[in-house]
């Protein structure tokens, strides 16, 4: 017998070959905010950031409540379903049909093609299915990392 497989609880926009993206919960906020701490970022962040616990990250992230000019969305691996990072789209400028993305990968999935992924899954759907014309990421210079996917994923300066 051939084991079938899990179809992704998402919106099929939002579904690619190896991952797929689904809302975040505040759960998910506490149980990953150790990758936002683990990648350093007051290095490569283009600002100062105050640094929470897990647990006041979730729950600001619980008040800040659902909207759809901004959702955080976990990226899951398809295979397994275990979550290999988060994305984000913010700042939605209805008049001139923009967003701003952020994104994370657990330092220990990246390299693998998920960050690639995800970005092309969401940049697919706030381009079709939401009708932006513009998507922008705002990360450091010398974040050469996240400066290669974003350029990977066709994003230019």
């Amino acid at each position: 017998m051939t084991e079938q497989k899990k179809k992704p609880l998402t919106i099929p926009q939002l579904v690619g070959e190896g991952v797929y993206l689904r809302p975040a919960t505040a759960e998910d906020v506490a149980n990953t905010y150790h990758w936002y701490l683990l990648s350093d970022p007051q290095a490569v962040s283009p600002e100062a950031l105050a640094f929470a616990t897990a647990k006041e990250a979730a729950e600001a992230f619980a008040r800040a409540g659902r909207s759809p000019d901004r959702e955080r969305l976990m990226i899951i691996r398809r295979k397994d379903q275990a979550p290999v990072g988060w994305i984000s789209f913010f700042g939605m400028n209805n008049h001139n049909r923009s967003a701003q993305l952020d994104i994370m990968i657990d330092p220990d999935e990246r390299r693998k093609g998920h960050g690639i992924e995800a970005l092309t899954v969401l940049c697919r759907y706030l381009f079709d299915a939401r009708g932006l014309n513009k998507v922008y990421a705002q990360c450091a210079e010398y974040d050469t990392a996240l400066v290669g996917l974003l350029e990977k994923v066709g994003f230019h300066a």
